[in-house]
């Protein structure tokens, strides 16, 4: 086509004349005249009884052959070209042809290979792409095919491989890419589909893996890609999260900093250094997140400790823009944390403690992490929870990683090496499923005291549906049931907590545990006891042990942890025990092994969360001391702790 151009342009420089004698008029490489000791092609003007025109190489071989009636040097499109035009190569083979019709393109043009295969097939009206174009490989097959309208691409355009194989395809309007856009793996299979919007990606994008499974979901906005999209791992679980390493090259443009003398790109991040001279006081890096699309999100920072060890560095986010009130999380390296609440520059209250869970040395990592899980927000160290705060707005956009210096120095002083934005992912309940018909009751699951006058805690989703409630224990030695009605829930943690209103009821010993107030670290030995698929194993307690693998749960949730102990339909709401014999958790969920290939994944609310609805308990009438019972063997243990779980029946 370049070609065909090139020699329409040749044409506005040829003479008006009616040459009565064989002429020569010389053009260089871009088709100006030319005088001839600069030249790369000439025309050999000479009128004949047909009007046939020839154009050469430099080196005397044909370069092109054509009829004309009238030249217009001044315009091309006035020059009344008619019949065939042949265009050659210098070895003489024909590089296309085509037709004008008073000086205008028109019907098929075929271009060649030097090899003589077709290369292009071009549809012309009135000197204009219109119509089906195609475009083949030098083996016969199709390259692309589409339609032009007006000169310019539209309609749908198809694109091959050269082995026939479907490469993608996309669709165009008026010559630009608009609507919808689909690649494809070798095995035909969609690699990646969205839509166009004036040459730019526009809503949500899919990403597969090989096999046609959901890699991401990833949303645009006119070309620009929002901070959330849906990555799966290989496992195929999905996952809403954006991850920003900072790495040189890798960098998200959403990201600035407020001076980039502060810091230098690494292999591992970024490391932030001070300057006596400067004076340095604080470094951040912002980014804008539309918090309020989510109802549950998490933010996670690693950082990295090196020399100098006296700063603090942390977390700052906007708790609602019109008000300006920001929330600052900070760890320094001497070991405590602070959370302070600013409105305006102006302290609104803040809390600062210490905690094992920050790591001090140089060399050691900390990761701080914010989840959002309806009005309350959880604040970890390493998984470690350290505090929750009750939050009704999160309608902010901007969040801000800080490190904040002090003193004058003149040392790195912490590496930041990587922001992730994930909302949050559900769990998969373990409530008992029974038979239907077997029994009169609609679900059951397990409870356990936290008070010895009736008081039982257990899972929201075990009691969320009921219209009754009758929990089934033992007392003095013999089975009981007894009415139980609602008395606190906490939705967000799937937690609840439900009285025994039965007049029959007689308060039982002090409790033989209690909640444990820190954190258990991975490894240790727990068990648990409960009612799991009580229409085939029955109405017995039943005991299961394991390990705590993860002190935190799916997509990194601080307020889980993850263990080995092997639960089933029926354990939602049972006690987790350390081998002291402290309630360390609620049994609560367990990965699907179905849809995410896994075994014995299960997940159980961290005991500390349960306290805030214990706290709200009144205190009993009369205080009883309670047994310590450390020393007992697991047997022991068992055996004591059975009378004080129970198995909930709902209604």
């Amino acid at each position: 086509m370049r070609k065909l151009i090139i020699i329409q342009i040749l044409f506005l420089y040829i003479s008006t004349n009616i040459y009565s004698q064989t002429d020569i008029i010389y053009y260089n490489s871009n088709w100006d005249l030319a005088n001839s000791n600069d030249y790369e092609y000439y025309v050999e003007v000479k009128k004949t009884e047909n009007n046939e025109y020839k154009s050469y190489y430099i080196t005397g071989e044909p370069r092109s052959l054509f009829y004309c009636t009238e030249f217009n040097s001044e315009a091309i499109a006035k020059s009344k070209f008619v019949s065939i035009y042949n265009e050659f190569s210098k070895n003489g083979n024909i590089i296309c042809e085509g037709n004008f019709d008073n000086g205008n393109k028109t019907g098929i043009w075929i271009y060649y290979n030097e090899d003589k295969s077709i290369k292009s097939l071009f549809h012309y009206e009135k000197d204009s792409l219109n119509g089906k174009s195609i475009n083949y490989y030098k083996n016969g097959n199709v390259s692309s095919e589409g339609d032009y309208l007006n000169g310019k691409k539209n309609g749908v355009w198809v694109y091959n491989k050269e082995n026939k194989v479907r490469e993608y395809e996309e669709t165009y309007l008026n010559g630009k890419e608009n609507g919808s856009y689909v690649s494809y793996f070798d095995n035909k299979k969609i690699y990646e589909k969205g839509i166009m919007v004036d040459g730019w990606k526009h809503g949500n994008w899919l990403t597969n893996y090989y096999d046609g499974s959901i890699k991401s979901i990833v949303e645009f906005d006119n070309g620009t890609r929002n901070p959330t999209c849906h990555e799966c791992n290989e496992y195929k679980k999905c996952k809403a999260v954006i991850s920003n390493y900072f790495v040189k090259d890798k960098m998200q443009s959403d990201w600035y900093a407020n001076d980039i003398s502060y810091y230098t790109e690494t292999k591992e991040g970024i490391e932030v250094a001070f300057s006596k001279e400067k004076n340095n006081k604080n470094f951040n890096i912002n980014l804008n997140v539309p918090w309020k699309n989510y109802d549950d999100i998490s933010l996670e920072v690693t950082f990295k400790n090196t020399a100098n060890t006296k700063m603090k560095y942390g977390i700052s986010w906007n708790e609602n823009e019109i008000e300006n009130t920001s929330n600052q999380f900070l760890i320094s390296n001497v070991g405590t944390y602070s959370i302070e609440n600013i409105e305006d520059n102006l302290h609104l209250g803040s809390k600062s403690e210490k905690t094992t869970s920050i790591n001090t040395l140089v060399g050691d990592e900390n990761v701080l992490k914010i989840s959002k899980k309806g009005e309350i927000i959880y604040y970890s160290i390493n998984g470690v929870l350290v505090e929750t705060q009750k939050l009704k707005e999160w309608e902010g956009s901007t969040f801000k990683i800080l490190v904040l210096n002090e003193e004058k120095v003149d040392s790195p002083s912490i590496i930041l090496k990587s922001f992730v934005f994930k909302d949050t992912e559900y769990y998969d309940s373990v409530e008992n499923g029974l038979e239907t018909g077997k029994f009169n009751w609609n679900g059951s699951g397990t409870g356990f005291y936290v008070n010895n006058e009736g008081f039982i805690a257990t899972n929201y989703h075990v009691i969320q549906d009921a219209t009754d409630i009758v929990v089934l224990c033992k007392q003095n030695g013999m089975n009981q049931k007894y009415k139980a009605t609602v008395f606190h829930t906490d939705k967000i943690n799937d937690l609840a907590v439900i009285k025994i209103t039965d007049k029959n009821f007689v308060p039982l010993p002090a409790l033989p545990y209690q909640l444990a107030s820190e954190t258990v670290a991975v490894g240790n030995e727990v068990f648990s006891l409960g009612f799991p698929l009580a229409d085939i194993m029955g109405e017995s307690v039943k005991f299961t042990d394991g390990k705590i693998s993860s002190l935190t749960g799916i997509n990194e949730d601080v307020t889980k942890y993850q263990v080995t102990a092997p639960i089933q339909n029926g354990n939602s709401g049972g006690p987790l025990f350390d081998n002291a014999g402290n309630v360390v958790g609620i049994i609560e969920s367990r990965l699907n092994k179905e849809k995410y290939n896994s075994e014995n994944v299960n997940y159980a609310v961290k005991s500390g969360l349960l306290k805030n609805i214990v706290d709200l308990i009144p205190q009993p009438n009369k205080k009883v001391k309670g047994k310590k019972t450390s020393s007992l063997s697991q047997v022991e243990k068992i055996k004591l702790f059975s009378d004080y779980v129970v198995m909930i029946q709902t209604y």
